[in-house]
């Protein structure tokens, strides 16, 4: 049983899966299908000479052979000017079938053919339908089982010969042999679909790679290079003497602030890079994550005081999780650096936590530039574009997305709360409740493990 199961793609792909396998192997069918109405066009074609001069009724095959050489012609025209889908395909090639074993057992019953004719179409057929028209093994198989049933059935009620008697144990031998081909043909056409698709897979992963180095080395040349040319002048000004101290105390302190926006983001892009090596695992410890919303609260004071923007944190203790103690921290920050940047003057900036039924929310709401409807799309990702906050200062586009990345790495999960108040822009985390009685905590370390 495990060996079915492990080769049940086989048979088929899960619904979705099967319409993307369909799409891949369209092109290779549709050049199957061609060629097997090639085959039945110059097969008729040839059969027909030579019954010419057999000692049958050739008004019959000569109907029947003309007929089936009409109507494939149609198929391979149809084939070469219409766009084909696989179910298309895959009818036209049941209709092929039907029609050229069809005609076989009329002219073998009604012209005189001889008995080995129709048993040589038959072998004929079964390999067309496996080897070269493309179908999927299950439908290859579903067609030549028809196709011999027909046979046993035409014999048996119809046209009872003895040379068609004692032709069965070799044509069943010859169809489980050629099924067999059938199930090694499909193996290696799904394998190449299932390589193909994971080397897509990569390749956007890889193209994920490079536009995240490509932003981070942006945001890199950008951010590090005005504090640090500003730091330059005025290191320069100083020591030329063209600049008096009592004028170089606010400068000091505004190159200060730049400086210290352009270390917390180098602690976010080191511990980024940190989190995308292998085998990087979060170091998960019973917090309250409480005591974290106080330090951000504490940390970006006096960047919200500069904008007379009010932090008013909402807090309910304790609030218990588990979760890395330096991954929160970072995104709780990331969320309210942003909340603070984007926030109009004179207005007020919400921090709220709190107990949802197994779950802590933080949530983090500010009135100010909103965030454009394309724009949303792109949120929690590296694709998010850089935006100027409410000084003209331009942003990154970073904070959230590593943000989103370490809350979902412990088990959180973090959106963008909708709300009628177009100016009101509200970012939710939520993370599990972890509760410090030992027998819980076991349970959830196990879950988290799973």
């Amino acid at each position: 049983m495990q060996f079915f199961s492990r080769y049940s793609y086989i048979w088929s792909f899960s619904k979705e899966q099967e319409k993307a396998y369909g799409e891949f192997v369209l092109p290779a069918n549709l050049n199957s299908f061609r060629l097997v109405t090639f085959i039945t066009l110059f097969g008729m074609s040839t059969f027909l000479i030579i019954d010419y001069f057999r000692d049958i009724n050739f008004s019959i095959v000569l109907g029947t052979r003309v007929f089936i050489i009409f109507s494939v012609s149609i198929f391979m025209a149809i084939s070469y000017k219409k766009k084909i889908s696989y179910m298309d395909i895959r009818w036209g090639i049941v209709v092929l079938a039907i029609l050229d074993f069809g005609s076989g057992m009329i002219t073998a019953n009604f012209a005189r053919m001889p008995p080995y004719y129709l048993t040589n179409l038959l072998f004929l057929i079964m390999v067309l339908v496996v080897t070269a028209s493309g179908l999927n093994f299950r439908n290859g198989l579903a067609l030549n089982t028809c196709c011999l049933l027909a046979f046993i059935l035409f014999s048996q009620f119809i046209k009872r010969e003895a040379f068609y008697f004692t032709q069965y144990p070799h044509l069943i031998v010859i169809f489980i042999y050629i099924e067999i081909v059938g199930v090694v043909l499909e193996h290696r056409r799904r394998s190449n679909f299932l390589q193909f698709v994971e080397l897509k897979e990569q390749k956007k992963i890889v193209e994920n790679l490079n536009q995240q180095k490509n932003k981070i080395i942006s945001i890199l040349s950008h951010d590090l290079a005005v504090p640090m040319n500003s730091l330059s002048i005025l290191l320069h000004l100083q020591a030329t003497g063209n600049i008096k101290d009592e004028e170089l105390k606010p400068f000091l302190t505004d190159v200060g602030n730049q400086l210290n926006n352009v270390t917390s983001m180098l602690q976010n892009l080191v511990r980024w890079s940190r989190s995308q090596m292998e085998g990087f695992n979060p170091d998960k410890k019973l917090l309250d994550i409480a005591k974290f919303i106080e330090e951000g609260v504490n940390l970006f004071q006096s960047s919200a005081t500069r904008k007379n923007v009010q932090l008013k944190p909402i807090t309910t203790k304790p609030l218990m999780v588990f979760v890395d103690e330096e991954m929160v921290k970072i995104a709780i920050r990331n969320l309210i650096s942003n909340a603070v940047k984007f926030a109009f003057k004179d207005s007020e900036v919400k921090i709220e936590s709190y107990l949802v039924d197994a779950s802590v929310i933080i949530k983090v709401s500010n009135y100010g530039k909103v965030i454009p409807l394309p724009h949303r799309e792109k949120l929690f990702t590296y694709l998010m574009p850089s935006g100027e906050d409410t000084t003209g200062a331009k942003g990154t586009g970073l904070g959230l997305a590593v943000a989103a990345y370490f809350i979902r790495v412990n088990g959180g999960k973090i959106y963008m709360e909708s709300s009628d108040d177009q100016k009101l822009t509200s970012f939710c985390m939520e993370f599990p409740v972890a509760s410090p009685e030992p027998d819980q905590m076991d349970r959830l370390v196990s879950n988290f493990s799973k």
